[in-house]
């Protein structure tokens, strides 16, 4: 990437991302983290006053505002307007509107722990997309990982002590259409991200798209709620966690491959799981840090390189 770096947040964290291109380890645990927040700040939210599609809607514009912000001002020329336009509301759609705004809404029905893996999902619909197109080549090694990985985040979530019902069957069908959205997103970015424009205002379209998927929806469903000042501090640090996110995430998704990009969601899971040990008065079992070993073993698999023939 060569962005300037203006004395803005945003920019500042692109100059380090450059010094990560070669290190996308890195970059999936920053990304699963930055991004993981919205779990446990959804469920601060929702003591706040703040209904599921105000919390996806509010944080997507507030972030979607300073990224794109951020990337215009580093934009050097300028790019045909109608693809990018195009391709933030595609993207938008498919990996904020749709996926955030079903988890908040699930996760009053079918708890945190299927909420959490849902998000282990992706990979797997990733990989299946990916192929399917021809732009993913049959690795036994690398879909190994993957399913390995994904038992290792199955085994996290429904090992959590605090683990609730899971609801009807039609939230739970539901809830597919999370990873479902989130892997046909990757790889329609990684087919369709515009050439020479600043990961900042891919990030900050992508996710305007996604506000402006959501508006309709709030409006019918009652607008904005009138939270106190506790509930707008909520929205102002999911803004800023999401800001950070979604920043590494463009820069992730240009240096890895769909597949092994998706693998993030593994780190969301593992991160609400971490969170509710640090904030809700959850405890860590035995069965929860050997699925964490099992993951970190997927990763390692997904991320091997095979030997030369």
């Amino acid at each position: 990437m060569s962005d300037p770096v203006p004395m803005s947040s945003p920019s500042l964290v692109g100059s380090r991302l450059r010094q990560w291109g070669d290190a996308p380890l890195l970059l999936l645990i920053a990304t699963g983290m930055l991004l993981g927040s919205m779990l446990p700040m959804s469920r601060v939210a929702r003591a706040e006053g703040w209904s599921p599609l105000a919390f996806a809607f509010w944080p997507a514009l507030g972030s979607g505002l300073v990224l794109a912000f951020a990337g215009g001002r580093s934009l050097s020329g300028t790019p045909e307007a109608r693809p990018v336009l195009l391709y933030s509301l595609i993207a938008g759609v498919l990996s904020v509107a749709v996926p955030n705004s079903v988890t908040f809404i699930v996760m009053q029905f079918v708890g945190t722990s299927v909420t959490s893996l849902v998000y282990t999902l992706p990979p797997l619909f990733t990989y299946a997309f990916a192929w399917g197109l021809g732009i993913e080549r049959y690795r036994p090694l690398r879909l190994a990982g993957i399913v390995v990985g994904l038992v290792g985040a199955a085994l996290l979530v429904l090992g959590r002590s605090s683990a609730p019902g899971t609801g009807s069957s039609w939230w739970l069908a539901l809830a597919l259409c999370t990873p479902i959205s989130i892997a046909a997103g990757n790889v329609y970015r990684k087919l369709r991200m515009p050439k020479g424009v600043p990961a900042s205002l891919l990030a900050g379209g992508m996710l305007l798209g996604g506000a402006l998927a959501l508006l309709p929806l709030l409006v019918m469903n009652g607008g904005l709620p009138r939270p106190g000042m506790a509930g707008w501090g909520v929205i102002l640090a999911q803004c800023f966690f999401t800001s950070l996110g979604y920043r590494v995430y463009f820069h992730f998704q240009k240096v890895a491959d769909p597949v092994y990009f998706s693998q993030f969601g593994y780190v969301v899971s593992a991160t609400g799981v971490l969170s509710g040990l640090v904030f809700f008065n959850e405890h860590l079992t035995l069965p929860m840090l050997l699925s964490m070993g099992v993951i970190l073993a997927g990763i390692a698999m997904v991320n091997a390189r095979p030997r030369a023939a």
